[in-house]
């Protein structure tokens, strides 16, 4: 634990002492409509956080929860038709993560946007009634007909959502003062609730979440008593989660480039609250801004992200342009009309285990790598120490598997997690357990090396019991990639050396294994050779036993990806393994940590790693 980690916790605990948290959740309090106005009408505007935003359906999503009481909450679900009134206890999919966004009243902002685009007044109306619905079943969290009523991130979430119902509700034809105390009263419900440690989620992006809607909430109604306590708490905890949850470097410690992505918005959100009511934090704006940097170099020559850990493809070139504080990012999301073009996009984050390597993309066909070797932390952390992802034009051709869904007894989401849906060693067929906090800082980069003309990093782990994998990767900007993997261990083992290509990616093989690539997509090709003899190989697609050659997209979706699986037996063993892009590898001489390259059409390269 961190000097700075333990001031905080310690000022926590001296904090709570001072103010313990009494459950005042039958407390009602008539409060001055007035004065809990104050704040919002000495401001032109307000900025908060709106769970949702308008899109074509909205107004249609909007009609048909009132003429026809559908619930649309996701594009993930069916709408839900209710009859009457509302128990609260409804689960009509069987999903944890439905009865979550019910319970985060994601209608109630659907609403709003529906109001914000028509004033149709029936709108805020039906917001009004779902508002009234809720507190009604689920008054405080020990009465409550769901145990996501009173979670920690539903709670965080409807914070928000209320929010957005009180700026549109406080000044208009339909304000009822009764109401307005009642919803009041339910608000500061929430903010003791969240404030209370007992109920916040250490070491996860849920505790960012309540941090950003108890900020918001204290800094808009300083009519709560607390407010200013709520505040410096939530201030503590973000403080917390930088110093322990994200890199030096700026990078978010929970494995998955998602939600790195969402992290940062969360950050952005905090970072730009305060600066609209004139809060100094300096720490917030450094962060954003480094975490910014991340995108830059983490985005494939398409915009996207890597499918890493539990990630989506996400569109991280598309984030709006008064949400950029970065310079670079700024750049390339504007296409260069504005910013600075960062001078090296390829880079090595030794703090979060991640290479990330570009050739020239104005100047060659462009060629994305990155490898990932680091184990920080449980949270959305997958089997997928060493492993990389490969692009060359627009074609994805060494893939990960993506998230498909958070059900830990569905066996396709074991496998998704499992080594064998990643590009890396298996050793003995087996995988190795995430979730094992032993393993933290056990991977590592041991060294790495950006010229001109190719990039090279080392990177090992010690995971799988009494052996040690070392994974050297050379990347020639011209268009090509060597991997030499090396299994040293004291006993005999049968190690697999991984590969799954990307669905627009079509394949030929010969006997002993050697693979041709195409694109559907573009006029790219990819080779892959084994230049030392293996004693085998297996070749998947699609298969059930074992489950192996799938790749998720969507959520609860898994769709066919051809996987190879090449096999060494031994107590030592290598694999020297080709990717031949527009240049072609015929043969390395390795010297201790000498490559030596041969190419069929090029001068021989001596590479020092």
């Amino acid at each position: 634990m961190s000097r700075l980690t333990s001031i905080v916790l310690a000022g926590l605990v001296a904090f709570s002492m001072a103010y313990p948290y009494i459950n005042n959740y039958d407390l009602f309090i008539d409060y001055d409509i007035d004065r809990a106005n104050q704040v919002w009408d000495d401001y032109d505007s307000h900025l908060y956080v709106k769970r949702t935003t308008s899109v074509s359906n909205t107004i249609e999503w909007g009609e048909n929860l009132v003429e026809k009481n559908e619930i649309y909450l996701s594009s993930h679900w069916d709408v839900f038709v209710y009859e009457g009134e509302l128990n609260w206890d409804e689960d009509p999919f069987n999903d944890r993560s439905w009865v979550f966004y019910y319970h985060s009243l994601r209608m109630v902002s659907h609403l709003m946007n529906a109001y914000e685009l028509t004033s149709n007044i029936t709108f805020l109306e039906k917001a009004q009634w779902f508002l009234e619905s809720w507190m009604e079943e689920n008054p405080n969290p020990m009465n409550q007909a769901s145990e996501f009523a009173w979670s920690d991130h539903s709670t965080a979430n409807r914070i928000s959502t209320i929010l957005y119902f009180w700026d549109y509700y406080r000044n208009s034809e339909i304000f009822d003062e009764d109401f307005a105390v009642e919803l009041l009263n339910i608000l500061r419900k929430h903010g003791e609730y969240t404030a209370n440690n007992d109920n916040y989620f250490w070491g996860h992006n849920h505790g960012i979440y309540q941090d950003r809607a108890l900020l918001q909430l204290a800094g808009l109604f300083p009519i709560f008593k607390d407010s200013n306590e709520w505040t410096s708490i939530a201030n503590t905890r973000l403080a917390t989660h930088i110093d322990e949850g994200v890199t030096d470097s700026g990078v978010h410690k929970e494995h998955s480039p998602t939600y790195h992505y969402l992290v940062m918005k969360l950050f952005i959100d905090v970072n730009l609250f305060n600066e609209h009511y004139g809060i100094e934090n300096q720490q917030i704006t450094d962060l954003v801004y480094d975490m910014q940097e991340y995108l830059v170099h983490i985005a494939k020559p398409d915009g996207t992200i890597p499918m890493i850990g539990d990630s989506n493809k996400d569109k991280v070139m598309s984030l709006s342009e008064e949400l950029v504080i970065n310079e670079h990012l700024l750049y390339e999301i504007t296409n260069g009309q504005k910013g600075i073009k960062i001078e090296n996009q390829s880079i090595v984050y030794l703090d979060a285990g991640i290479a990330i390597f570009k050739n020239d993309w104005d100047n060659h066909t462009p060629l994305y790598f990155a490898l990932f070797n680091a184990f920080h932390s449980k949270v959305h952390k997958q089997s997928d120490d060493l492993s990389f992802v490969l692009s060359y034009g627009q074609t994805d051709y060494i893939v990960d598997a993506g998230k498909y869904n958070y059900d830990e007894s569905d066996p396709y989401r074991a496998f998704i997690r499992s080594v064998f849906a990643h590009n890396t060693i298996s050793v003995d067929n087996q995988t190795y357990n995430f979730r094992n906090d032993y393993y933290f800082d056990n991977p590592i980069i041991e060294s790495y090396s950006i010229e001109e003309n190719y990039s090279v990093v080392r990177a090992s782990h010690t995971i799988f019991d009494g052996v040690k994998i070392t994974r050297t990767a050379i990347v020639l900007n011209q268009g090509a990639v060597f991997l030499h993997d090396v299994m040293e261990s004291t006993e005999s083992h049968s190690y697999s050396q991984i590969f799954n290509f990307g669905p627009d990616v079509s394949l030929d093989n010969d006997e002993l294994g050697n693979l041709q690539l195409n694109s559907s997509i573009d006029d790219t090709s990819l080779s892959i050779q084994q230049l030392t003899t293996v004693d085998g190989h297996a070749i998947y697609n699609g298969s059930t036993e074992p489950i192996r050659g799938w790749q998720s997209t969507a959520l609860n979706e898994v769709n066919p990806i051809t996987s190879i699986s090449y096999y060494l037996d031994g107590d030592y063993a290598a694999f020297s393994t080709t990717f031949n892009m527009d240049l072609e590898i015929v043969n390395v001489d390795i010297s201790d940590n000498v490559y030596l390259f041969t190419f069929a059409e090029q001068p021989s390269l001596s590479v020092l790693v």
